[in-house]
Order: C-alpha cells, then sequence, then structure tokens
C-alpha cells in the first residue's frame, strides 16, 4: 500500500472516530458506522427547478452526496428544508449533492410543498425497497452522508444542526 492511500486509511479512521467519540456524548441521534451506500434510481418529482429528471445514486460516485429522508406532515423537516436549499446552493460548486427522499404514504400536495418551500436540489418520493435498504426510516428526518466512494459515512437521525450538516461534510470534503 502507498503512502498516499495509507494516510487517507488513517484519516477516514479518525474522522469516524472521532466524530463518532465526540457526538455521541452530545448528540444521542448521531451513528457512524461505515458502509456501502445502497443505490437507487428514482424519478425527480422537482425536474424544472433542479434540472434532474431521474436520480441515480451510484451516477455521483465522486462526490459527496448528503441523502435526506423527510415529509410533508414533519415539523423538523420542513424547519430543516431551508437550511439544507442555503446550503445546497452554496456547496454545490464544491461538487456536493443534496437529494431529498419524501416518505408521505402518497404524493398528494408533496409537489405543492416543493414549490412553496422553493425546493431546487433533486426531491424523489421514496419506494418501498428504497426505505427498506437505508434500514426502514422509522423515524423523519434521517440524514446520510455519502463520500465520494460511495460509502455512508454519517448517519443523523432527527433534525440536523447547520453546525452538523457543515461540519460533516466539510470533513468529508478534506478526506476525499
Amino acid at each position: 500500500m502507498n503512502k498516499s492511500k495509507s494516510s487517507k486509511i488513517k484519516k477516514v479512521v479518525f474522522l469516524i472516530l472521532f466524530l463518532g467519540l465526540v457526538l455521541s456524548a452530545y448528540v444521542p441521534n448521531a451513528q457512524a458506522k461505515v458502509e456501502k451506500a445502497p443505490d437507487f434510481t428514482l424519478r425527480v418529482l422537482n425536474s424544472s427547478t433542479s434540472g434532474y429528471t431521474d436520480f441515480s445514486l451510484k451516477n455521483y460516485r465522486g462526490h459527496v452526496v448528503i441523502v435526506n429522508f423527510w415529509a410533508t406532515w414533519c415539523p423538523p423537516c420542513r424547519h430543516e428544508i431551508p437550511m439544507l436549499e442555503k446550503f445546497y446552493n452554496s456547496y454545490r460548486k464544491k461538487g456536493v449533492i443534496v437529494v431529498g427522499i419524501n416518505i408521505n404514504s402518497n404524493m398528494s400536495g408533496v409537489k405543492s410543498f416543493i414549490k412553496l418551500y422553493d425546493m431546487t436540489y433533486p426531491v424523489v418520493y421514496a419506494s418501498s425497497n428504497v426505505i427498506s435498504n437505508y434500514g426502514g426510516i422509522n423515524e423523519i428526518p434521517q440524514t446520510f452522508f455519502i463520500s465520494k466512494s460511495g460509502k455512508i459515512m454519517f448517519h443523523w437521525i432527527g433534525e440536523i444542526s447547520k453546525e452538523a450538516l457543515y461540519g460533516i461534510t466539510n470533513k468529508l470534503l478534506e478526506i476525499n
């Protein structure tokens, strides 16, 4: 193994251990368990504002991807969406992709909600397979941080803070 690759591996291990230790002391909702992100391909609901027609996770290798599960009826989701929108608009220039996965029981009202919140990052409607592959999603919101190599590096259950969103993403940008 070359020195550069060894150094990168050490940085990833340090990040996982550091974030897990720090956040577990302060945030019981934070989890750091590295695993391959389950792939999915879903139709984008806001293609006119996002510029995407379909979203396939596998197409974004080489990018940090933030996957956010949410619903229109969820107050914490409604609260974090404007922050995610602002984050996306400033970080997409750095190659960071945000995708919102809606888990409403039906699509009624989802498109009008997207317009109301002026969501420009791609929003898709969850399939039962995607929900199952990401652990069942029994609580929302949930946010998964996926590295450039396609691994889930961090999983946040509940409303994410601005500090965590930016901090975790910045660390992932450094190590990839």
